[in-house]
């Protein structure tokens, strides 16, 4: 089975969730820890709405701070769409392995859920990502084909 979908930030704010020819819409909630997306409730409840699966993402700051600080800052921000939607770390800015592990092992703490991780293909084919592919799905983006 396939299915089509579109993520959305606050860049694509005002965009009609009903009138999208997509099975899904993934919106991003957080970054970092203090940042939250304006679209991202009113993205959401319009895709629940018109009966759409529903994600929602985290855009990490390895950077900038620790894991645990911003699994919690994501958790504590959308703990109403556990259970729903499925919860994403979009992981673009680093290829530290461990740092997203941490993530993802803390959010499958809080909630029970085992989150999915988003890299680009050069990003997942820096790291030896391996430790998570035993607990959590794996979304490589492709932009340069397009390819699903």
């Amino acid at each position: 089975m396939s299915l089509n979908g579109i993520d959305t930030s606050k860049w694509q704010a005002g965009l009609s969730d009903t009138n999208i020819s997509a099975d899904f819409i993934i919106c991003k909630a957080t970054e970092g820890v203090g940042y939250i997306d304006t679209d991202c409730d009113p993205s959401y409840q319009e895709a629940l709405s018109a009966g759409k699966l529903v994600g929602f993402y985290h855009f990490a700051r390895p950077e900038s701070n620790s894991a645990f600080d911003e699994a919690n800052y994501f958790y504590e921000n959308t703990k109403g769409y556990f259970g729903v939607g499925i919860p994403i770390l979009d992981y673009e800015t680093n290829t530290d392995v461990n740092w997203a592990k941490q993530w993802l092992d803390r959010i499958y703490e809080l909630t029970g859920v085992h989150a999915l991780i988003y890299l680009s293909q050069s990003t997942a084919n820096t790291g030896d990502w391996s430790p998570i592919w035993n607990d959590y799905a794996l979304w490589v983006a492709r932009y340069w084909d397009m390819a699903p």
